[in-house]
């Protein structure tokens, strides 16, 4: 059977409110925000699931959330999205709006713009407008503006309030490089011509700069057609950075050896007019009938983009395997000393969390007990300081020993130290894809008590 059908993978049955939570601990009072977490779960039977392959990433998208406010854990809530496929399992309406994609399952990322809530995914999809309770409002091309839907990680700059994004689908060979105002209003689309149909998933932001990874990891239709994950590693392309200038021109293409990544840490520019890119690096993946997504080891490593030069460096900073990094959102676009992120050794059932220091290129650990398992871990600084690590650090645990999760909150100074405060959850929280932390401000209206 495959691990995505078991254990912290194991998908919830049933849509559940809770309000009656206990907390251990005390839960800090400027915690004001809503904690979500999307990910890959089929509102009915596992589909696709035979021969011991199982297609996590093409399951149905299931929110799960923790509303803080007060010092207190309001409400816990899961909701899957109204997909055409998840509304016919539950025996509900799908949601209304466009979707641009003939495959509509949403189960990526949650982000905030502009008094908007929306849930992201990677395949074209648009995105679906969400309420501050977790339901599905609609699928939206924000008025019209939206070509299709774009990657799971656009980014915001901090300074300006603009959210930067690639969108693209697997059915054509080019992407759009949007920006979007901090009003709402697409104020750029760039076309950004692709050698095939690559997995685009995030991005990294610098003043100048939008900086993404083409990989040998390209769109595969025999292996979505066979019920896959439709994408495949092929050798006879050149894995490559793409370098897009803010300003407006063409896409720089640097050579790099082969490797895939999900996910960047960031990039800087360098006082000579060049790039340090560094990411979480997998040396291959998806070069195998059922596509594992999680196949890894991935690890940091760094590359060096230089004026003048068709190849890219790289250098490996740390051998311990991870995945899902966050840093301060504040330091979106400049550069960062501190990021966190889980670890796990493929095949080891030890995970723990990373706190990892970019000016000393060293790591603190938190190994978590064999039976816990850890969400992606999303860092909220303290108000009132500027210091990347005085804050908290908020993720969803699976404890396998009760069947259940928790909602636990850490100082970020302090990560071998005990939680601050863990909000008990009556249910499971599966492992999910992304999590995020929305505060109060950031909610749509109208929200509940």
């Amino acid at each position: 059977m495959s691990r995505y059908l078991t254990g912290g993978f194991r998908t919830l049955r049933g849509e559940h409110t809770e309000t009656a939570l206990t907390v251990d601990g005390h839960l800090p009072g400027e915690l004001d925000g809503l904690f979500t977490q999307i990910g890959p779960a089929p509102a009915g039977p596992p589909r696709m699931a035979r021969d011991g392959h199982y297609p996590w990433f093409m399951q149905d998208g299931l929110l799960c959330g923790v509303r803080l406010r007060g010092g207190r854990a309001m409400w816990f809530r899961n909701r899957w999205i109204r997909s055409r496929r998840a509304a016919r399992s539950l025996g509900v309406s799908p949601a209304t709006g466009p979707r641009h994609f003939p495959y509509d399952s949403v189960n990526t990322n949650v982000i905030a713009h502009h008094g908007l809530l929306l849930a992201l995914v990677e395949s074209g999809c648009l995105p679906v407008e969400l309420s501050a309770t977790l339901e599905s409002r609609r699928y939206t091309d924000l008025g019209g503006q939206l070509p299709r839907g774009f990657a799971a990680h656009p980014k915001i700059d901090v300074s300006t309030g603009e959210l930067h994004l690639l969108a693209y689908s697997p059915l054509r060979t080019w992407a759009e490089y949007i920006v979007l105002t901090a009003t709402g209003q697409v104020s750029r689309m760039d076309r950004v011509d692709l050698d095939g149909r690559p997995l685009l998933h995030d991005i990294a932001l610098t003043p100048g700069h939008v900086v993404f990874f083409d990989t040998p990891v390209r769109f595969h239709l025999g292996a979505g057609m066979a019920g896959g994950f439709p994408y495949r590693w092929r050798d006879s392309h050149q894995a490559r950075i793409g370098v897009l200038p803010r300003g407006g021109g063409p896409a720089r293409w640097v050579a790099v050896d082969p490797c895939f990544l999900y996910h960047l840490v960031g990039a800087e520019e360098t006082t000579g007019g060049g790039l340090i890119v560094r990411g979480l690096r997998y040396e291959r993946l998806f070069d195998r009938r059922g596509g594992d997504p999680l196949a890894g080891p991935a690890t940091l490593w760094e590359w060096r983009v230089e004026p003048g030069r068709d190849f890219a460096p790289a250098r490996q900073l740390d051998d311990q395997p991870q995945e899902l990094p966050r840093a301060d959102p504040r330091r979106q676009g400049l550069p960062s000393r501190y990021y966190y992120a889980v670890t796990n050794d493929p095949g080891n059932d030890k995970y723990g969390l990373l706190k990892y220091d970019l000016h000393r290129n060293s790591a603190e650990h938190r190994r978590l007990d064999t039976d816990q398992v850890p969400g992606e871990t999303v860092f909220v600084p303290a108000a009132g300081s500027t210091a990347e690590d005085h804050g908290w650090l908020v993720h969803f645990r699976y404890d396998a020993t009760r069947d259940a999760s928790d909602l636990v909150v850490r100082d970020a100074r302090d990560l071998d130290g005990r939680p601050v405060a863990v909000v008990r959850l009556p249910v499971r929280v599966p492992v999910g894809a992304h999590s995020s932390w929305i505060t109060a401000a950031e909610l749509p209206g109208p929200e509940i008590s």
